[in-house]
């Protein structure tokens, strides 16, 4: 296996000023990431001069540049800002679901209460408006369910017509 071969300067300068606009954060033809696929991109220059033709001098050089500066571009920045007020509104929607839910669990609760003692009030007036009935000797008439029922329109009652036919 052959050494690598020194880079030509002009390669070196591309990458140097690429490298050092991606660490200012401010990329002119990349997305800014501290990749070696962005520095080739933001150099303009293609991927395969890092990865194959100068693997130990360029592509260790600035991914250990990248990686010791631990530094976060101005995406990067605002990426992580985004998705840290996401996160908190995310918990805080969390937080106000699991105050529904109990809300809700708490409701259910009630209505179930309320219609079981509605029920209870509804049989005893039935039990104590037979046990009038039977003690006035009188029979109750039918309720009519409240669909058949009309109202009165404008307090005047209505009389059916007549049938239509010869006269």
């Amino acid at each position: 296996m052959s050494p690598e071969p020194d880079p030509p300067e002009e390669l070196s300068v591309k990458l140097r000023t690429a490298a050092d606009r991606l660490l200012a954060g401010t990329p002119l033809h990349s997305s800014g990431k501290l990749t070696i696929l962005d520095l080739a991109e933001e150099a303009q220059v293609k991927r395969w001069l890092l990865t194959h033709e100068y693997p130990n001098k360029l592509m260790a050089k600035y991914q250990a540049e990248f990686k010791a500066a631990q530094y976060k571009s101005e995406p990067v920045k605002k990426a992580e800002a985004e998705l840290d007020k996401l996160r908190e509104e995310l918990a805080r929607v969390r937080k106000e679901k699991r105050q529904l839910t109990e809300l809700v669990g708490t409701y259910a609760v009630m209505i179930e209460q309320l219609a079981r003692e509605r029920a209870e009030a509804l049989a005893e007036r039935d039990e104590a408006l037979t046990a009038r009935d039977a003690a006035l000797g009188v029979t109750a008439l039918p309720a009519t369910p409240p669909q058949q029922r009309s109202a009165p329109s404008g307090g005047r009652t209505r009389r059916p017509l007549p049938p239509r036919g010869r006269r």
